[in-house]
């Protein structure tokens, strides 16, 4: 599933930011309380998917930092787990390829 994400990480990075600002385009598309209801549980639907998507992949990968990048999942949720995606390759751990 993580690597579907990433490879269109582009695409969820808007939906992302979107979703998080679901109240904002409910106020702009000028919905009633029940079309802004349904708005809201789809887009928290979609939100806490993606977050538990994305924090489970820290938690099952061998990531550098990883108590970094789970710690800014809790305190800057609205950031972290797009920032995470474009930055995934490089916080993976490679094994080492010279032993000595």
């Amino acid at each position: 599933m993580i690597n579907f994400i990433e490879r269109y990480k582009i695409l969820f990075s808007i939906l992302f930011y979107l979703a998080f600002g679901n109240k904002f385009l409910a106020n702009i598309a000028g919905l009633d309380e029940s079309s802004a209801f349904i708005l809201k549980f789809i887009s928290s639907v979609f939100l806490f998917g993606f977050w538990i998507t994305v924090l489970l992949d820290m938690i099952l990968n061998k990531l550098r930092d990883k108590t970094f990048w789970i710690l800014s999942m809790f305190f800057i949720a609205f950031m972290a787990p797009v920032v995470y995606l474009f930055r995934r390759q490089k916080t993976l751990r490679e094994p080492a390829r010279y032993s000595i």
